[in-house]
């Protein structure tokens, strides 16, 4: 990529508080006669955050961030962002916290490189399972009570080439796993994976894996399992929850495990499912959609079969957040918050959207190297209650808040899928409640979706989220099988 600079001047800065800045500044001279000046415009302080501007007129561009604090000693480093570098948008904002009393700030364009999606990078064998390590496995995860595996599996890990959130390239991971013993023709898989707060706790990565995909694979399906991004391999923080990476993300892991499958001489027989639990089961419908509006050409789904998931993220979802100050679970809410802080630009800084001590406490653990328990020691029980007064005020009351209003854009239920959905989901979820099933089996319905199903896996009883998990798992290669 072709790179211009705004760099700081010492004739040329001006004093914002403590916080010395670079305003006009030069370009790096090789590329003089090829690009026009990056120009900083403004530098701004306030509470929490100091917001940089800068102005480029030409086109396809995307910007880095860099810092100092002399001009004297260190060296130019990577601003910290939200998100990741480079981003389309021509302002950031720095956080207050710990920033010193001199900063220096520069710009760096770089000219946007298409992604060559689906693209597969690397890969290699991450393990090698027999049929006994996987019977205690089975037994382990209670899945001998109705299945046995009958093939021993192999996984592979890979990286491949996708787009963020602003359509700019970047590297994911995920794993494919294959039964051994028979080169197919197979059926093709993705899995989609639930919340995860550490990037190290990926299905990809060592130790890691994904039940779900492992009982597929054990009978006789090849099974795609994509990170999102931000997890795994892939750089920068969590998508959390945002349709577009989400399809994006298997579309293009799907593409790169197939070329994978063709390389290992796995023969496919043209049958596409998806399945995923929790935001699994949200990614699972993001996916699917994603698919039939604009990929039908290349993939055709056989079926699908969405577990447990927030498909009415802005509506039922929401309403039960608000519902419930001692809602069962509190740190997805603050996941959310973060990632669709630079995507919808609700803010420059997570800090501006926060009350105290969260404002202090919390961004720092949003960075994909915490836990979903150390996240959770911080927060008060009642989500919303992260948000500062005013804002949260708003969000309780207001159907255009901001937030709200991106809630509102991850809703995955108001399109008529063309092939089988069984959604499944239990009444008593407390956590994905039940209502987003029903709401997203209606809409289906009343679109004209011939073969929609909603299905409870514990019924009669009323399981909790977690505990319908392993009926769910049941209920899909039950319905799986019946696919010839």
């Amino acid at each position: 990529m072709n790179t211009r600079n705004n760099e700081v001047s010492s004739q040329n800065l001006r004093t914002t508080g403590r916080i010395l800045i670079g305003l006009a500044i030069s370009l790096i001279p090789h590329v003089l006669t090829a690009q026009t000046p990056v120009v900083m415009q403004s530098v701004d302080r306030s509470t929490n955050r100091v917001r940089v501007t800068w102005s480029d007129p030409t086109p396809n561009q995307a910007y880095t961030v860099q810092i100092r604090d002399s001009l004297s000693s260190g060296a130019w480093r990577t601003a910290p962002t939200r998100y990741r570098w480079p981003w389309p948008h021509t302002h950031w904002g720095d956080a207050t916290r710990n920033l010193p009393a001199t900063r220096y700030y520069r710009v760096n364009a770089q000219t946007v490189t298409p992604a060559n999606r689906g693209k597969l990078i690397s890969n290699f064998v991450k393990a090698e399972n027999n049929l006994t390590t996987l019977k205690t496995a089975f037994d382990q995860w209670g899945f001998t009570s109705f299945v046995l595996p009958r093939f021993a599996t192999v996984d592979r890990k890979f990286n491949y080439e996708t787009i963020d959130p602003y359509g700019l390239a970047i590297t994911a991971s995920a794993m494919l796993i294959l039964p051994k013993g028979t080169n197919g023709p197979l059926p093709l898989v993705s899995v989609q994976h639930g919340t995860i707060a550490m990037k190290t706790d990926a299905p990809s990565q060592p130790g890691s894996g994904d039940n779900l995909a492992v009982l597929l694979a054990t009978q006789g399906y090849a099974v795609v399992v994509p990170d999102y991004l931000g997890l795994g391999d892939s750089p920068s923080y969590q998508s959390y929850l945002y349709s577009r990476s989400e399809a994006t993300c298997v579309i293009d892991a799907l593409r790169a495990g197939k070329s994978l499958c063709a390389s290992n001489k796995i023969t496919l027989n043209g049958q596409l499912f998806l399945a995923g639990f929790s935001q699994g089961g949200h990614v699972t419908m993001a996916a699917h959609r994603e698919i039939e509006a604009s990929y039908a050409d290349e993939f055709t789904v056989t079926a699908s079969a969405p577990c447990a998931g927030t498909y009415d993220l802005g509506g039922a979802t929401t309403e039960a957040l608000l519902s419930k100050p001692d809602y069962p679970i509190s740190y997805p809410f603050a996941m959310i918050l973060a990632a669709y802080l630079p995507i919808y630009q609700l803010a420059d800084t997570l800090e501006e959207l926060l009350a105290e001590p969260y404002r202090r406490v919390l961004p720092p653990l949003l960075d994909g190297a915490h836990n979903e328990t150390e996240i959770s020691a911080v927060l008060p029980t009642d989500p919303i209650a992260i948000l500062r007064s005013d804002y949260q005020a708003d969000f309780r009351s207001n159907p255009n808040n901001p937030l709200r209003q991106a809630l509102s854009d991850n809703n995955n239920y108001a399109w008529t899928p063309r092939a089988p959905v069984r959604l499944i989901h239990s009444r008593g979820d407390a956590i994905a409640v039940f209502a987003n099933a029903e709401i997203a089996y209606n809409s289906f319905t009343n679109q004209g979706a011939c073969c929609v199903s909603l299905v409870d896996p514990g019924a009669p009883a009323k399981l909790g989220h977690e505990d319908s998990y392993v009926p769910s798992l049941r209920a899909i290669l039950t319905w799986f099988t019946t696919f010839p």
